[in-house]
């Protein structure tokens, strides 16, 4: 889930601010082209929701086509299917993982942290304010979502980023361990608190990501990142191809933020134009 270029994405190793083509070549390519590619499967999986769920009584009256048949796909079979959650974990996984990588990139951590985290009560506000237009009760709004937990995550990383990278392994993995040990059996709180830092049941958000086991993820990243990556320097050999996932993976930040947006209004002049 994601994401940005300055925020989240650091997979640029350091250069100097007029080298803008030295820096564009010295990109770790393959970690913008994993970026790139969760993004994307986000962005479909989110479309999917969209027919399945905000779409699927409209087409359900009017409908017929291929966007009914995607719908009904979609709300039917794919939602909830076993292979659908694993790869939302597995995806989910990646790009944190990735993202802690970039972090170990970084010296300017909490400052990074600090702007996402602008960001994401920016998103909340936006969000509630969607839910006020639209009439809908907590419906749009974001309270606790993957921006909330990545720039909080990065943040504790920037605490913890002069400690050797086994000993950020080893709490990454323990923090990792508890989350999913609370994600198998959810306490039931009203805790604002515990909301945010475990995955609790009873609370909403129309993205929801708590700290506890995510930010075991990024640590683990960074831990690895710092050891895999220590020359700044791509591991893999530069594929022909790829160039879109390159580009999402490259301003995944933006990506995230649009991409909702632009699928409801393409969707809605759909509706509007040739199914109504």
């Amino acid at each position: 889930m994601v994401m940005g270029d300055g925020i989240i994405n650091s997979a640029a190793a350091p250069a100097p601010a007029a080298a803008a083509s030295a820096q564009k070549k010295s990109r770790i390519w393959e970690l913008d082209f994993i970026r790139g590619l969760c993004v994307a499967l986000m962005i479909g999986d989110h479309f999917l929701y969209d027919l399945g769920f905000i779409f699927y009584g409209e087409l359900q009256r009017h409908g017929h086509g291929l966007l009914w048949t995607l719908a009904e796909f979609a709300r039917g079979f794919y939602w909830a299917h076993p292979l659908r959650l694993l790869g939302h974990f597995l995806v989910v996984g990646l790009f944190i993982a990735v993202c802690g990588i970039s972090c170990s990139f970084s010296r300017s951590n909490a400052a990074r942290g600090l702007k996402l985290l602008a960001v994401a009560a920016a998103l909340t506000l936006a969000t509630w304010g969607m839910d006020l237009l639209s009439g809908y009760q907590d419906f749009f709004i974001i309270r606790f979502g993957v921006l909330h937990m990545l720039s909080l995550s990065i943040l504790l990383y920037a605490a913890l980023q002069k400690l050797p990278p086994q000993l950020t392994a080893a709490i990454g993995l323990l923090l990792f361990a508890v989350g999913l040990y609370y994600f198998l059996q959810p306490p039931s709180t009203a805790s604002l608190l515990l909301y945010c830092l475990l995955p609790a049941e009873g609370f909403y958000s129309a993205d929801y990501f708590p700290l506890l086991p995510y930010c075991g993820l990024l640590l683990l990243g960074a831990a690895g990142g710092a050891k895999l990556y220590r020359r700044r320097v791509s591991l893999l050999p530069r594929a022909h191809g790829g160039r879109s996932f390159l580009w999402l993976g490259r301003h995944a930040l933006l990506a995230y933020i649009l991409h909702q947006p632009l699928l409801y209004g393409l969707l809605l002049a759909i509706m509007i134009l040739f199914v109504r």
